[in-house]
């Protein structure tokens, strides 16, 4: 189930309809939906409670080292420039289109040309140098913004992510993290980015499942002989339960739920071939940045007022019932107006 649930099913199922509506409420409802949310609660709330516990030991302080902000800029910088590349050379094209077109910012985003090639490819290089951070933000802003005027933006929500990357790679400026603080928030806003866009394709295995069901048709070994809406149920709740863990956790905690992406994405990665493997090259990238920095002043906002462990662990499980509830009705809501300004 693992490697069906982190395989980005925009790249594996066919062309995706965006103007298809997505299930009913009454449908999404399911026994196996309604049994699941209260069981990924009690994870949450148990996990809520040992990572405060953990906190409170010397363990949570040795989780934290110096030098680990110069080092994740430079995985990313380096992941993220490697990525450019290989989209350059169409090494990550979706199946169901000729590689020639070449891809954007993703395999799925296609019909590419010279211009945003050529953007590609400065990209990959200022990337690397940090005195250039602001315009690689700029081109990567760029590329971005390509993939909403050709595809639309509730399409990109998906890739959340790669804003993130570009307003840290800005933040990263030496001159503006000398003299605006930007450093110190770069990585809180790379996690919003990362954990927002997870929990969101996580929100769509619920509403749209049919897309994940068309790859376990093609995979069903990795299904384990279980029913596939089941499957798809379940990994979706895998999903946004870490995703949202990397988003209210501690420094121990934290980093276990982004290894634990991280395992996922990469047993993908055979079953799927070099779609995947190039495609999740940024994500992987912006993994082991949050993995060697762990928490950030944004968890501990998140966790405010929470006075005990039992407080805390309280918390933050009626915030993932909160996040659960209102991202789904928010994925409802732009969809009813992403259809309604194509039909305009």
């Amino acid at each position: 189930m693992a490697s069906a649930a982190q395989a980005h099913v925009k790249w594996f199922c066919g062309v995706i309809d965006p103007s298809l509506p997505p299930a009913a409420p009454r449908d999404v409802l399911s026994p196996t939906f309604l049994l699941a949310v209260p069981l990924f609660a009690m994870l949450v709330a148990a996990g809520a409670l040992f990572d405060a516990v953990l906190a409170r030991t010397a363990l949570g302080s040795a989780a934290r080292f110096t030098g680990r902000d110069a080092i994740g800029e430079l995985i990313l910088r380096v992941g993220m420039s490697a990525y450019a590349v290989c989209l350059w050379a169409n090494l990550a094209v979706v199946m169901w289109a000729d590689s020639s077109v070449g891809s954007i910012l993703t395999p799925d985003l296609l019909g590419r040309g010279r211009v945003l090639a050529g953007v590609q490819l400065a990209f990959a290089v200022l990337v690397l140098i940090p005195r250039a951070s602001i315009p690689a933000g700029a081109a990567l802003g760029v590329l971005y913004a390509t993939g909403i005027a050709q595809y639309g933006a509730f399409y990109m929500i998906d890739y959340l992510f790669f804003l993130g990357a570009a307003a840290y790679l800005v933040m990263s400026d030496p001159w503006l993290k000398r003299h605006s603080g930007a450093g110190t928030r770069r990585l809180a806003v790379l996690t919003v980015s990362i954990g927002v866009s997870l929990m969101w394709t996580a929100i769509e295995k619920f509403l749209f499942p049919q897309w994940t069901i068309a790859i376990l048709l093609h995979h069903p070994a990795i299904t384990a002989g279980f029913e596939l809406p089941t499957v798809t149920t379940i990994a979706g709740f895998i999903e946004f339960s870490l995703a949202f863990y990397v988003l209210v956790g501690r420094d121990i905690l934290i980093r276990v739920s982004i290894a634990a992406l991280m395992a996922l994405f990469m047993l993908a990665m055979p079953e799927f071939g070099m779609v995947d493997v190039v495609g999740h090259i940024p994500l992987i990238a912006i993994f082991l940045v949050l993995l060697l920095h762990g928490e950030t002043s944004m968890q501990r906002q998140f966790r405010r007022g929470a006075s005990s462990v039992f407080a805390s662990a309280g918390w933050v499980t009626i915030l993932y019932i909160i996040v659960l509830t209102g991202m789904t009705l928010l994925y409802y809501g732009l969809h009813a107006v992403s259809a309604a300004i194509r039909s305009a």
